[in-house]
């Protein structure tokens, strides 16, 4: 019957007369199975992980400066819009429009006898 030493998994060495280790009455392990892929896999994911979080971030950023140009863009129009509408109504006043067609075109308003009024 083996008792508990005959179990146990401690490497014995002796030496023998020459110095060298005697390896026959060493029990060998099975290699430990290390964790190395693991942890390689885990850091591979952390760093996709950061690096998808600072894409999400300049991404956030990009778009607020978007939404920045677009909106001074818009006030710029609406600037010119109002400044294109008030020069509109200046060209469209009757007093320029006469003064053009009695100096430039040479007309004149009709007499009362010259106008035919229609029903």
């Amino acid at each position: 019957m083996a008792g508990p030493r005959d179990t146990v998994s401690r490497r014995r060495e002796t030496r023998g007369e020459n110095g060298s280790a005697n390896l026959k009455n060493r029990k060998i392990r099975p290699p430990r199975k290390t964790k190395t892929g693991l942890w390689i896999v885990l850091m591979a994911l952390l760093f996709v992980e950061v690096f998808f979080y600072a894409w999400c971030r300049v991404q956030c950023v990009n778009t607020g400066y978007g939404i920045d140009r677009e909106t001074r863009r818009r006030q710029e129009l609406l600037k010119e819009r109002n400044t294109l509408k008030i020069e509109m109504a200046r060209l469209k006043s009757p007093e320029r429009i006469e003064t053009i067609a009695g100096t430039r075109l040479g007309l004149v308003m009709p007499d009362s006898q010259k106008t035919v009024t229609l029903p």
